[in-house]
């Protein structure tokens, strides 16, 4: 017991170090926001490639037991706290509370920001163009769905451009108020998380009817209400709308995980890895997106994404989407983009940002 209580006594020495730190940080964080101010340095207070410098020295200074995912996730909430002493950061995102994108939003951001959750992905689109936010998180990929359309037809419109990614892994909870999955008649959910949970339905309830929401949140919420129902949503929409855990883990696949955007009008600064993102229309004719493809490869850029989508009002046209290693500053990106648009009817840079894998 009393090498218990010498232990604990060192902690709480360590602890009270912590908070002086901590606290030290914050004053001079205030210092340097007021002396941006005054130079002009700066057009907006949140700084974003700063805050990676930080996480990226600190993780090459890192030797644990700490993981570098765990050291980024500590960091971020004392950005997040020293950013709301000057002024808190305002983030729309596709809600309700409890939705993916909200967990995703928090880890970007920090539990210190503002979240402000909004209906569908064209509204958090409105309220970043608006400056009503300052960010807009939206989900753009899911590793066993595909792509997110309605994100990339906004996209394609907007004056906003992507300046981040962040990759998270997405786990399926069965929820509902029964206790007996027997008895269920209807599964809500978002048309996601049926798609990625889709033979697990088909295997342990064949014969629910399964209703599609705007959000995994929402479907907590009807499973409340309907006492026959349940819900596929996340542990935490589970605990908000106090729902019984069924089943966990229903996923299809256990690599499961959605990528998702970070949309602001200021673009990103070049960060040590790099992605950029285009969207383009090409003739149709035989031999236009080959021709397209041999642009990047002449100059052995990397392609991490290419998908088509129906272009909006416009039959059997499509609209491809790009994503490709490397910068707008860098002179090959740029040159290769150039060259792109006398390739294409129609092309939209949507943004340069640092790659997360």
């Amino acid at each position: 017991m009393a090498e218990l209580e010498d232990l604990r006594d060192k902690i709480n020495e360590i602890d009270d170090r912590i908070l002086n730190l901590v606290n030290r940080r914050a004053k001079i964080a205030l210092k340097v926001g007021e002396e941006k101010s005054r130079e002009g340095t700066t057009d907006h207070f949140h700084i974003p490639h700063r805050e990676r410098e930080i996480i990226d020295r600190l993780k090459d200074l890192n030797k644990g037991p700490f993981s570098d995912s765990m050291v980024e996730v500590l960091f971020r909430e004392i950005f997040s706290a020293s950013l709301a002493l000057e002024r808190t950061l305002r983030i729309a995102y596709l809600g309700p509370e409890s939705t993916f994108t909200h967990q995703a939003a928090i880890c970007q951001f920090g539990h210190s920001a503002q979240f402000i959750p909004q209906q569908g992905i064209d509204t958090v689109f409105l309220e970043v163009e608006r400056e009503n936010s300052d960010y807009g998180v939206v989900p753009i990929e899911n590793s066993i769905e595909g792509m997110v359309n309605a994100t990339l037809d906004r996209l394609a419109n907007s004056s906003l451009v992507i300046c981040d990614e962040l990759k998270m892994d997405i786990s399926l909870f069965l929820l509902s108020k029964l206790k007996d999955t027997s008895k269920i008649k209807t599964v809500y959910s978002h048309p996601q998380p049926l798609g990625q949970s889709r033979n697990w339905l088909n295997q342990n309830l064949p014969n629910a009817e399964q209703v599609v929401t705007s959000s995994t949140a929402a479907a907590a919420a009807m499973a409340t209400k309907d006492k026959t129902s349940a819900a596929i949503a996340s542990q935490v929409a589970g605990e908000l709308y106090k729902l019984n855990t069924l089943a966990k883990d229903i996923e299809d696949r256990p690599d499961n995980r959605t990528r998702f955007l970070i949309v602001s009008k200021r673009p990103a600064i070049k960060a040590k890895k790099n992605k950029t993102s285009i969207i383009f229309s090409i003739k149709d004719e035989a031999g236009a997106l080959l021709k397209i493809l041999k642009l990047f490869a002449d100059r052995k850029i990397n392609l991490s994404n290419i998908q088509s989508r129906p272009a909006p009002q416009r039959r059997w046209e499509y609209l491809f989407y790009i994503d490709f290693d490397g910068h707008i500053e860098e002179k090959v990106t740029l040159e290769t983009v150039e060259a792109l648009k006398s390739q294409c009817m129609f092309l939209k840079f949507l943004g340069s940002y640092p790659s997360k894998g």
